[in-house]
């Protein structure tokens, strides 16, 4: 007997042995063999448990730690590993029964209560891992790993700075531990301690430099201090060792959408997709991607996926209300809108949903929305969208303020590092940026006036970030400059370094905040000199806009205070215009739905433009001229059946009011002539509808407000020395519409002096418009290169 006992000892230390080598089939062997010797050892059965977990075979590691139990049921070793191969299994619960038996028997098994802290940790009890982890450490000061273990479920507690505390208590005992100089890192970053993290993490991945979670954890660092082309080197390193590393495939999308490679980083999110088909971050992001390639029905099958995995994700509903604005599906939207807020309060984007509402003439509790924009405005939340709120609120300040939280989400370089750097150029180099070098109201204006410009004394590079429509206009206007820079797949920093390198000495916002803006180009200072200009009625709040074009007839001089820009005062009108062309009289009254007789009055302003108030104002004046009707362009369905019905409210037969669709420019010019008096809307007036008005010779009456978008018809009629169509309020404005309705003689006579006027001033002729640009480019230059500040200019030329 002892001569067998000897022996299966010998093969218990022999498998011990090969266990500690990694050699756990070898171990498994000599176990085997110890049993065969003593199939009455539990501590055999134990030991070949151990070595059968270690093979991965944890069902028959299970089975023989059981036949251990049997034979011994008071081995507390046999109960601990028991637990230890449910845990790698994923049977926690059972796990933590099997190690709680264990301490039973054995309240000193060491081993065992770390293994009952860890699985109270899996299993989310986590004050409870943590009191277990106190016992480890008081047993045992110097155990690194209970610290480690500590730390990391105070991370999971988000207690970050306790847990710091004890990733450095765990460094102290154990400099070389790769793993915890990660987790430091990672817990600096939810400190938001940025560059400390990125230390941690490089002194982690000296220890381990081609551990996968420590690339990607850096490369994460990296990229959050704008370290980026860092930052891509580590996720690119990690993913040729671990090609399916997911987080490391979505920094590095992120990372590549951020430079606007929008064609390769959706690849990157579809590989993450192949790997888990359901990725929330993976389909937002790919979303994000097809929009800004232009594949909207794409992007929209990307969010309601995400939304069939995730219903609740409030994010992905407010980007899907995004979109479906931009696609002109404003009902949707509100519905998104609506969603995203139910979910957080903190994601309503009070503009923007009111946008789209007015998008659909839907005024219920108008004044209330309006209010929540005010108070997003004043807490500096960036909901308060300055577009929208152009249409929505006669408010200079408000207007103000809301461009100014836009233009503070980006960090602005100042304009003095750029003074004086380039030398006097021969030609002054303009750089004019814009989305919608297309078919767009800003070409219509302005396509002309850039084909005028003196090419003897100004150089002309176009920088174009918008879809590419394939139309004659943007072949039109290549042909408009000098050179024509295509900065879509550039990231902001990248696109205004080109401009940069090719001296352009002022470059010209054409966008502002409308859609499919830039502003960030800006911010980063694409030239010495930087200005606003007729994409964007309204100031841009941003230190990095050096001037606004206007006139005297927009900027009032008590709004001057809401321009944070220096402002050019051009003479006459500011806005660019076409030049005059012959238009057809092909268009009938019956072919457009109008009555053969009675007095027409339109808007072709967007609905959006049609506030409650100005629409009351219409309905008094149907009232009052009775064989009258009002034409209005709306697009939308829902937003007829709103308009017809709120006319039914007022007092006015919903037949009264004739809706057009969207016509070709020259078939809408045509049906624009059988109208008598075009109805202006405040707070955001017609701008290049009151041209196309203008240019056919249909009156325009308008009420200026205090704002820059509520003074632009304004501005056209007095280019034309029309200010008698210039309304001083709205009482005014609607019984001039009703006089004018009721004297024919009177508004022929207006039309007359329309007419001609229209011959003799420069609104309409290019040349003109594009002299006075260049006396206002000529200034600001001569200005810069004097070596002064900027400053309010009025050109006289």
């Amino acid at each position: 007997m002892k001569v067998q006992y000897a022996q299966m000892q010998a093969l218990l230390e022999r498998g011990a042995t090969f266990l500690g080598k990694g050699k756990a089939a070898n171990a498994l062997r000599a176990f085997d063999d110890a049993i065969a010797i003593n199939p009455g050892s539990a501590e055999a059965f134990c030991c070949r448990g151990n070595a059968l977990a270690d093979l991965g075979q944890l069902a028959e590691a299970v089975a023989s730690y059981d036949r251990a139990i049997a034979l011994d049921p008071r081995l507390s070793e046999a109960h601990d590993f028991r637990g230890a191969a449910f845990a790698l299994a994923g049977e926690f619960e059972l796990a933590l029964q099997s190690v709680e038996r264990a301490l039973l028997i054995a309240p000193d098994n060491f081993n065992a209560r770390n293994n009952r802290a860890n699985l109270l940790r899996e299993v989310g009890r986590f004050d409870e891992a943590l009191a277990e982890f106190d016992l480890l450490i008081a047993r045992e000061p110097a155990f690194a790993a209970a610290y480690s273990m500590r730390a990391r479920t105070l991370a999971a507690l988000s207690r970050h700075e306790e847990a710091l505390h004890s990733f450095e208590k765990t460094l102290a005992l154990d400099p070389h531990n790769a793993e915890a100089l990660c987790n430091r890192g990672t817990a600096l970053n939810f400190l938001d301690r940025p560059e400390e993290a990125v230390e941690a993490f490089e002194q982690a991945l000296a220890l381990d430099p081609g551990h996968a979670e420590i690339l990607g954890n850096l490369g994460a660092a990296l990229a959050r201090v704008g370290r980026l082309d860092a930052a891509e080197s580590c996720f690119r390193r990690c993913l040729a060792g671990e090609p399916g590393h997911v987080d490391a495939l979505l920094g590095l999308a992120g990372l590549i959408s951020r430079r606007r490679g929008f064609d390769e980083a959706g690849r990157v999110y579809q590989r993450v997709l192949t790997i888990d088909v359901n990725n929330v971050a993976a389909l937002r992001g790919l979303a994000g991607a097809l929009e800004e390639l232009g594949q909207h029905r794409s992007a929209l099958i990307c969010y309601d996926h995400l939304l069939s995995v995730a219903p609740d994700n409030a994010a992905a509903h407010q980007k899907r209300g995004f979109l479906l604005v931009s696609r002109t599906h404003h009902a949707e939207a509100l519905l998104s809108f609506d969603r995203a807020k139910a979910l957080d309060p903190a994601l309503e984007h009070s503009a923007v949903r009111l946008h789209a509402a007015m998008h659909l003439s839907k005024w219920e509790d108008f004044d209330a929305q309006l209010d929540a924009v005010r108070h997003a405005a004043a807490a500096g939340d960036p909901g308060a969208m300055p577009f929208p709120v152009l249409a929505l609120a006669d408010d200079p300040a408000l207007q103000h303020r809301c461009a100014q939280i836009l233009a503070d989400s980006h960090q602005q370089i100042p304009a003095t590092p750029l003074s004086g750097r380039y030398p006097r150029h021969e030609r002054i180099r303009l750089g004019y940026f814009s989305a919608d070098f297309h078919h767009h109201a800003t070409m219509q204006l302005f396509a002309e006036t850039l084909e005028a410009h003196d090419r003897d004394r100004f150089e002309l590079a176009a920088f174009w970030f918008g879809e590419d429509m394939g139309d004659q206009w943007r072949s039109r206007a290549k042909g408009a400059f000098d050179t024509f820079v295509d900065v879509r797949l550039k990231d902001d920093a990248a696109a205004a370094q080109i401009a940069r390198d090719m001296e352009i000495d002022i470059a010209i916002d054409l966008k502002g905040y409308t859609q499919n803006c830039r502003f960030g180009i800006f911010a980063e200072r694409a030239a010495p000199i930087q200005v606003s200009y007729l994409g964007y009625p309204g100031t841009s709040g941003a230190a990095a806009i050096d001037y606004l074009f206007a006139d005297e007839v927009l900027i009032r001089p008590d709004a001057r205070n809401a321009i944070s820009e220096k402002i050019v005062y051009l003479p006459a009108s500011y806005q660019a215009n076409a030049s005059l062309k012959p238009v057809s009289r092909l268009a009938t009254r019956q072919a457009v739905g109008l009555p053969e007789q009675g007095f027409v009055f339109c808007c072709f302003n967007q609905n959006y433009k049609i506030t409650p108030d100005i629409f009351a104002c219409w309905m008094s004046i149907l009232r009052r001229a009775e064989a009258s009707v009002l034409w209005l362009w709306v697009n939308h369905e829902p937003a007829r059946q709103n308009l017809a019905r709120n006319a039914a409210e007022l007092g006015v037969d919903p037949a009264r009011i004739v809706f057009a669709g969207s016509e070709p420019t020259e078939r809408h010019l045509d049906r624009l002539q059988l109208a008598d008096l075009f109805l202006d809307t405040l707070p955001c007036n017609a701008h290049t509808t009151a041209s196309d008005a203008l240019r056919v010779g249909l009156p325009i009456l308008t009420c200026p407000g205090r704002s820059f978008a509520a003074r632009v018809a304004a501005s056209l009629l007095t280019a034309l020395d029309l200010r008698e169509l210039v309304a001083d309020d709205l009482a005014e404005y609607e019984a001039l519409a009703v006089a004018l309705a009721h004297d024919p003689a009177r508004l022929a006579a207006i039309r007359a002096r329309l007419i001609g006027g229209r011959l003799r001033s420069t609104l309409f002729e290019p040349p003109a418009m594009a002299r006075k640009l260049e006396a206002a480019y000529s200034a600001i230059y001569a200005r810069h290169h004097a070596g002064e500040a900027p400053d309010d200019i009025r050109i006289t030329a």
